[in-house]
Order: C-alpha cells, then structure tokens, then sequence
C-alpha cells in the first residue's frame, strides 16, 4: 500500500531505526525491494532517479510499483531520487508518487534555497512529502564498483546553515553530506560522526537522510540508524548481485536462453540484499 513518508518517517525518528531507499528501474528490482519488505514486515521507500523514469517510463514505473504495492501488507512510498527540475518534480507528483526530491545542492545556498522552494509549494499543495540537499554527495550515481571521486570537505553539509535551509525552505526531510559517495565504493568512505552529532543539534526531531550507503559496513550503518538519520539510500549494491547472478548464469552452459531463467535468480539476490539492509537499518518487523 502506497503512503505518505510521514507515517513511517516519524516512527522511524522516535523509534531509533532507518528506513530503506531502494532504487528501481523495471519490474524485476521492483518485485525484489517489495517482496523483501513483506518478507522482513518493513516499511520501505522504492525510488526512482531521472535516468530510471526516461529507461522505464513515467506511467509504466509508477503502474508496476503502485501494482505491487497494493499485494502486500507493509507501507510503501514512492520517491522521486534527485529530481533536477521543478518540472521533474511536478510530472512525479500528478503521476501518484508520494514524495519528491529536488536536489540543487551543487547550488549556492541562497539559489538552492529558492529553487526548492518552488518544489516545496508545489508539493505541498498535493500533500506530497519534499527531500532536499544541502552540501552535495558525488561519486557515481548507478556505477557498478568501478571506482568513484571522493566528496571533498568543502561539500560535506554544514551543520550551522542547516536551520536556516530548513526554515527557509520548509522541507520535509534533509539529505546530509557527511562523507558517503554515490555508486561506486572503494572501501574508504566513512560516516562523519561529529557533522551529524552538530547536525542534531541544529535540527532536533528532524528527518535527515544518508545518500550513498553502498559500501559502508553493517556497524556504521546500524549506529547511522541511532541517530536522526531515518532514510538511508542504496542502490550501488542491489545492482551488483543483479548483475552477478545474471553473470553466473551466462558463465554457465545453458541449451536455450529463457528470460526468466535469467532475470529470476537475479531478483532473488536482489532481494536478499534489501532485507539484508533492512536487518541492519532495524525497520525489520516495523511495518504497521
């Protein structure tokens, strides 16, 4: 069933636990990231980034999801993941998705500030939830392992302009910088501790989200979920096992190709990674 970030999110805040984002492009990542969440009786967030919605189709994504969702038992936002545009934004929300992001955080404050703002009254005129970004997470977006920049210090989030982004924009959930990177890891990306803990301060109660979780370890991804961060983002990983579960398949001697030979060990190994990651964030059993 399709809800509102706010009638997880909130629990998540108070409880101490984060909720999974996992990006989707076709029905069988879909299937995988839903089914996990039943199987595990989680909350979930199943996004989509631009690139996902010009790949699979705005209509089309939003009717496998929505479709899927109503199967199961467990709460399921839809999330557009780094929407560019106000007018991205606003193709999400009149197509049914229950929350947006509008990602200007390569912006200068004040600009980032006006931009999402535009969002902000757009969505919330539709009761659709707002993420933004302040600082800005780099890396590569969907690379599969193959190495990525590292977010220098000077575009990790700064705790002090924080309320005033928040209050400014009148955003529903803030994604930090603190020292993850998108897509691809290599193993020496670590979680800024002293930037959340200031972060907390400035913002008391309030939602923060971690983008670029692929790669960090178990421990610091369960401690993340102690703090105010309640949303934390993973893609890179789900689409590694896809993809080596279709490697296995085609490294081994098959007299015919079956699509759905192929494709369904691949969901599966999906799937064991998303209830893997709820496990680890603590939403396991929380679905209401």
């Amino acid at each position: 069933m399709l809800v509102k970030p706010n009638e997880i999110l909130a629990e998540a805040l108070n409880m101490q636990y984060a909720v999974g984002a996992f990006n989707t492009y076709h029905l069988e990542v879909s299937q995988a990231i839903l089914w996990a969440a039943q199987e595990q009786q989680s909350p979930v967030i199943i996004q989509t980034s631009e690139s996902a919605i010009k790949y699979a189709g705005l209509p089309q994504i939003v009717a496998i999801v929505t479709t899927l969702a109503k199967e199961i038992d467990v709460p399921v936002v839809l999330h557009l993941d780094h929407g560019k545009s106000l007018e991205q934004a606003k193709a999400c929300i009149e197509a049914g998705y229950t929350s947006v992001m509008i990602d200007a955080g390569t912006e200068p404050l004040e600009k980032n500030i006006a931009i999402v703002k535009e969002v902000v009254t757009a969505a919330h005129q539709r009761g659709v939830w707002v993420e933004a970004e302040l600082g800005a997470i780099l890396g590569v977006e969907g690379a599969l392992g193959l190495g990525g920049e590292k977010t220098p210090e000077d575009m990790m989030t700064k705790p002090a302009q924080a309320r005033e982004f928040v209050e400014k924009t009148g955003i529903d959930a803030l994604a930090v910088s603190v020292g993850t990177i998108h897509g691809a890891f290599s193993g020496q990306e670590y979680i800024r501790w002293q930037i959340l803990e200031e972060l907390e301060k400035e913002l008391p109660n309030f939602p923060l989200v971690v983008h670029g979780a692929s790669g960090i370890e178990a421990k610091d991804l369960a401690k993340v979920a102690l703090t105010n961060v309640c949303k934390v983002n993973v893609d890179t990983e789900v689409r590694i096992a896809f993809e080596a579960a279709v490697k296995s398949y085609f490294d081994e001697a098959h007299k015919k190709v079956d699509p759905r030979a192929i494709l369904r060990p691949a969901r599966d190994a999906a799937q064991a990674v998303v209830a893997e990651k709820m496990k680890i964030f603590g939403s396991a059993g929380r679905a209401k």
